[in-house]
């Protein structure tokens, strides 16, 4: 799955989760989401349900922004 297409989907899913319709960027932070534990929780259940990829909510606690969550989750899905 290429980077663009990666990102979309990702982008797509948190939106689903943060139920926002705010234009995510790479540079988008997870403060400006907003770092609400149980919308988190929601878009890694969804990540790993779509895209067959582990992130925790621990992980995300300590991302800066958007692009560092699809950077980690392109690993995964490269593996």
């Amino acid at each position: 799955m290429e980077n663009e297409e990666l990102f979309n989907t990702i982008a797509g899913l948190a939106k689903e989760a943060y139920k926002t319709d705010i234009t995510i960027t790479p540079e988008t932070t997870f403060t400006e989401l907003g770092k609400e534990s149980m919308k988190m929780i929601a878009l890694t259940s969804m990540i790993e349900n779509e895209l067959d990829a582990e992130v925790t909510v621990s992980e995300i606690m300590n991302m800066q922004t958007f692009g560092e969550l699809v950077d980690r989750v392109a690993e995964e899905v490269e593996e």
